[in-house]
């Protein structure tokens, strides 16, 4: 007696695309393409159920400045997607910065909880305590938490030099990061701008998330960290886990 064959399916597998940047002293491989448009939490939990990381701005600098700058990839229709969610939406950028009296604290929000996350200024500041001093920033040992004075930073325009060592900046993409990003800032017409929180002394810290946009319709760069994290319409790219897991302690 002959044995019966199940019958397959039909189906489709086609190869999946990455896109591949410098980073650091190697290189960070993001997935493609972006997830969202959706919420800063949705997107992230979306990213995250992909088994990647959210991309922190660690990540996005390099990403951001590729798109831009890299001569080699920027009109490559993937990198020229990038420009495109830029200007006609946003990026966001897995940071959540709380605004004080004393300065801004940014932290890397790898598990996307957004406003929800929970950021006692105490506990902030034991887990800066046997980081590194960089030019006045505070980062932790882990650099997941980074800390800029007021004084070190300024909201509002900025050429791209002033960008590179703007203290907010530094402490939400690196320093090296803060590079890329201020290279980038340079491609634009008009000079960058960055937007947060002004807390006067005495009163309460704020909590908001950060995103990267394309403003005047593709005439200038603007950061921002002073965003809601229930806004639709922003979008993120994946990080490879494995690659992110030699960059950050988990």
């Amino acid at each position: 007696m002959q044995a019966t064959t199940e019958r397959k399916s039909a189906r489709i597998v086609r190869g999946e695309t990455t896109l591949i940047v410098p980073h650091a002293n190697g290189e960070a491989t993001f997935s493609y393409p972006q997830v969202g448009p959706n919420t800063y939490q949705e997107v992230g939990k979306e990213i995250l159920n992909r088994s990647l990381s959210v991309p922190t701005g660690d990540y996005t600098a390099y990403l951001v400045y590729s798109a831009y700058c890299d001569a080699d990839v920027k009109n490559e229709p993937e990198f020229k997607s990038i420009r495109d969610i830029m200007k006609n939406r946003w990026l966001w950028v897995f940071n959540v910065n709380l605004w004080t009296d004393k300065g801004v604290y940014s932290v890397q929000d790898l598990k996307a909880e957004g406003l929800f996350m929970n950021m006692d200024i105490n506990d902030l500041e034991r887990r800066l305590k046997p980081g590194v001093n960089t030019n006045g920033i505070r980062f932790s040992e882990d650099e997941s938490i980074r800390f800029a004075p007021k004084g070190l930073y300024s909201l509002g325009d900025h050429t791209p030099d002033s960008l590179s060592k703007d203290g907010f900046i530094i402490a939400s993409f690196g320093e090296e990061g803060a590079k890329k990003i201020a290279e980038a800032s340079s491609k634009f017409n008009y000079n960058p701008r960055t937007y947060g929180i002004d807390i006067s002394e005495g009163n309460k810290p704020i909590k908001r998330v950060s995103a990267l946009v394309d403003g005047l319709n593709g005439s200038r760069l603007r950061f921002n960290g002073n965003d809601f994290d229930s806004v639709r319409g922003g979008g993120a790219f994946g990080v490879r886990k494995e690659v992110a897991h030699n960059f950050y302690s988990q």
